[in-house]
């Protein structure tokens, strides 16, 4: 039963594996696949039993699954531990919430989460009415608010006369929740009526409905009309008022990326620097685009490659939802400018390094790039001296190019074929170059180059020239080679050559 598939793919509900203690990680790395059933359960048990608050919940979560899925196949291969896993879970709901933590979960109260996960599987009873009402009171939110729930409402089903507390917490609860998924149902619903239900939630009776009303006009187009609003809700907003849409709004008022390569650099000049102060951090959507303008066409290589950065930045330009169609042609037009200008010196972005106004340009190259950009692309290609980041974002723009144009340019494929080659270059700079060549169907000359690494004496061109051949128009043809090449490797090359060995054998 302990080999089941339900239990050997999960991983936890709310967590993430990272363990600094070697024992907890070696328990839990035990439990995926376990070999034995004794090492599932001495896994579960040294998670279980641990002093550390994830290792617990996870155990929590595990045993949740196992109650979840016991009727899929006879049986929950954990249930003999049941009282110590609720006795962990109360011991768990003691505890004050974890803090929201993106690096071991994503919400506040992840480890009451987990707790009420596992006591809902038939451990609740009526002690544990104060310490739900605890977890209600503080308003939760995320899975934590539905497990809350879902656990007061079994505790009040089964008592003779329902804790008046614990019922009003949850009645609250559920009408605050209601109103909280009206308002998200809001965010992307355009139109003025919708911004006005929006901007009347903000004065809730519920401080979670506020901060979600207030996420909705944080994101997209509304932010621009509705920033100080926004901005004087926040400061309004006490320590213990901590949701994901109070996340969502300081995140928003909070400044946006520096660029991509001129991290340290500022334009030179007051009102362009002016002009970067208002693109990380913009007041309206009118001055938003006239600063980006102002950048761009300031003919100055800091200013316009920070401009050509932030177009091509998810978090940058496209922020607030602007239409960044309305400037591709002259951003275009600009960055191939750029191209055709020798490289910038070192010192005008030391962290880059000479080329930096390159390095820009063919961001942009690799995002709206045309056929005719294929020398140029080319051109950096084959630029041995240039810095590291200038030849990434040449495979980078090569790449792109390849796979969105029609017909690929053969010279494009020559010049990262002489790259991935090249002995001097980075081993990890080849094989994404490499990879660039992957699914070219009209290009036989990029499956010639894949053949060709495959025969390479370095085993990480051979990997992943197998991979590029393992692609729909490709693997039958080279079907044997590949079954040949795959039974040459050593067992432990790694999840590429598990791939090649997964796709040859299907």
């Amino acid at each position: 039963m302990f080999t089941t598939i339900f239990l050997l793919e999960f991983t936890s509900w709310y967590w993430h594996d990272a363990f600094d203690d070697p024992e907890l990680r070696d328990a839990y790395d035990a439990m995926k696949p376990p070999t034995t059933a004794a090492e599932f359960h001495r896994g579960f048990l040294t998670l279980l039993r641990s002093d550390d608050t994830v290792a617990r919940a996870i155990a929590l979560d595990f045993y949740d699954r196992a109650e979840m899925t016991e009727r899929h196949v006879g049986g929950n291969a954990l249930e003999e531990y049941e009282e110590e896993v609720f006795a962990v879970a109360r011991q768990l709901l003691r505890e004050p919430p974890t803090p929201k933590d993106d690096g071991e979960h994503s919400f506040a109260g992840a480890n009451h989460a987990s707790a009420l996960g596992a006591l809902l599987r038939f451990g609740l009873e009526d002690e544990d009415a104060p310490t739900v009402a605890a977890v209600l009171e503080r308003m939760p939110d995320e899975a934590l608010r539905w497990n809350a729930l879902n656990a007061a409402h079994a505790i009040l089903e089964d008592q003779e006369t329902p804790d008046p507390r614990l019922a009003a917490l949850a009645a609250r609860v559920e009408r605050c929740g209601e109103r909280m998924e009206a308002v998200a149902a809001l965010r992307d619903t355009p139109g003025a009526e919708a911004t006005e239900a929006l901007v009347r939630a903000t004065g809730d009776e519920e401080w979670q409905v506020r901060q979600e009303a207030a996420a909705a006009l944080a994101s997209g187009p509304r932010f621009y009309a509705h920033r100080t609003l926004v901005a004087r809700l926040a400061e309004q907003w006490s320590a213990d008022e901590r949701s994901t849409a109070a996340d969502t709004v300081r995140d928003a008022l909070a400044d946006g990326p520096h660029s991509t390569y001129w991290e340290g650099c500022e334009p030179e000049g007051a009102e362009l620097r002016a002009a970067h102060r208002e693109l990380r951090s913009p007041t309206g959507e009118t001055s938003h685009r006239r600063a980006f303008r102002t950048l761009l066409h300031s003919g100055q290589p800091v200013a316009v490659g920070i401009a050509l950065d932030h177009f091509h930045d998810s978090d940058g330009l496209v922020r607030f939802g602007l239409d960044d169609g309305e400037h591709l042609s002259e951003v275009l037009a600009v960055a191939r400018g750029v191209l055709a200008e020798a490289p910038s010196e070192a010192g005008l972005s030391p962290g880059t390094g000479a080329g930096a106004n390159h390095a820009s340009a063919l961001g942009i190259l690799a995002e709206v790039g045309e056929p005719a950009d294929a020398a140029a692309i080319v051109a950096a290609l084959r630029t041995h001296d240039a810095s590291a980041a200038v030849r990434e974002a040449a495979v980078g723009a090569a790449a792109d190019g390849l796979a969105r144009w029609e017909s690929p340019d053969e010279r494009v494929v020559a010049a990262l074929e002489r790259l991935i080659f090249d002995g001097s270059a980075d081993m990890d700079l080849r094989t994404d170059a490499l990879n660039a060549l992957f699914g070219l169907e009209a290009s036989p000359q990029a499956a010639a180059v894949l053949v060709r690494a495959t025969r390479s004496a370095e085993l990480p061109l051979q990997l992943e020239g197998a991979v590029g051949l393992t692609y729909r128009h490709l693997i039958e043809e080279h079907r044997d080679l590949l079954r040949n090449l795959s039974a040459a490797w050593p067992q432990d090359a790694g999840d590429r050559a598990a791939l090649v060995r997964s796709r040859v054998s299907e």
